[in-house]
C-alpha cells in the first residue's frame, strides 16, 4: 500500500477540502452510520482501520461512541489527531495496516469500519482477503463489519475518465473539485484528483495522484463470507443517504 501512503502523505493537509462542508459531512456520517449500526453496539468499542483525517471516526466519537481510528498514512493520523483535540475528543489514533491490525485487539470490537473507497487501494485479492480476515479476527461475537465502495460492476465496463466538477463557494472565494482517471487495464486506474482554489492572491490548483484498483461489491462479498461473516448485504445510497454503498457483515 505504498502508493496509497505517498498519495495520503501528500493529500493529508487538504483532504477536507473534497467536501463542500467537512463539519456539515461529519456530523451527517455520524448519523447515517448510527442509523446502520445496532444499538447494543454502543456498548463496545468501533474500530476504523481507513480513518484517513478521522471523517467517521469523529463523527462517531462526537455522538457518544467509544472509537479507536488507525490508518497506514502517518500523515493522515497526524491530522486526525489534531482534529479531534481541536474538537475535545478522546479518540485513540495509531498507524496500522489494515491487513494486519497489529495494534487492534482481537476478538475487542463491537464494529469494525473501513469507509471511503479504502479497499481498492489494495493491489491483489490476496491482500483484501488478509484486510477482510484481520477485521473479522478483531469483531466480538456479534459484531459489525461496514465497508464503503464505489459501485465497480457500471464503471469497470464503461471505464470513464473523468468525474463532473464540484463547484463550492467559500465566502467570496470559489473551489473546485475534480478527478480524471487513466485506466491501465479493466481493473487498474490512476486517479488525478484536482483541487483549485480562488484566495486574494488568485487561483491556485493542487494536483494528488492516487493508484486503484476496482473490485466489484460481488467480489467483496464473496470474499466476506468465506473469512466466516455472516448476514452479508448491500446497502445502497438511496436506503442510507451515504455517498456510496455499503457492505454490512456480521461475525458469527
Amino acid at each position: 500500500m505504498n502508493d496509497s501512503n505517498d498519495f495520503y502523505k501528500t493529500l493529508s493537509s487538504f483532504y477536507h477540502l473534497i467536501f463542500e462542508n467537512w463539519d456539515t459531512s461529519i456530523n451527517q456520517q455520524g448519523k447515517i452510520l448510527s442509523a446502520i449500526l445496532p444499538n447494543a453496539i454502543k456498548e463496545f468499542p468501533v474500530l476504523d482501520c481507513a480513518c484517513g483525517i478521522g471523517t467517521q471516526a469523529l463523527s462517531l466519537a462526537t455522538i457518544g461512541y467509544q472509537v479507536v481510528g488507525s490508518d497506514i498514512s502517518e500523515d493522515e493520523i497526524k491530522r486526525a489527531k489534531e482534529e479531534a483535540i481541536k474538537r475535545n475528543l478522546s479518540i485513540e489514533f495509531r498507524v496500522d495496516d489494515m491487513r494486519n491490525l497489529l495494534s487492534a485487539q482481537l476478538n475487542h470490537y463491537g464494529a469494525v469500519i473501513a469507509m471511503d473507497n479504502s479497499l481498492p487501494h489494495l493491489k491483489s485479492d490476496e491482500d483484501i482477503i488478509s484486510a477482510l480476515t484481520s477485521m473479522c479476527h478483531r469483531l466480538r461475537k456479534g459484531g459489525v463489519l461496514l465497508l464503503s465502495l464505489r459501485d465497480y460492476e457500471k464503471l469497470m465496463r464503461e471505464q470513464p475518465t473523468f468525474t463532473e466538477p464540484k463547484f463550492y463557494q467559500d465566502g467570496p472565494y470559489k473551489r473546485i473539485v475534480h478527478q480524471v482517471w487513466d485506466w491501465q487495464d479493466e481493473r487498474h486506474y490512476t486517479l488525478h484528483l484536482y483541487i483549485t482554489i480562488d484566495s486574494k492572491e488568485g487561483w491556485k490548483s493542487f494536483h494528488f495522484v492516487g493508484n486503484y484498483r476496482a473490485v466489484t461489491l460481488e467480489e467483496v462479498l464473496n470474499f466476506a463470507k468465506n473469512v466466516g461473516l455472516i448476514k452479508l448485504k448491500v446497502l445502497n445510497p438511496s436506503e442510507t443517504g451515504f455517498y456510496q454503498p455499503i457492505i454490512y457483515g456480521e461475525k458469527k
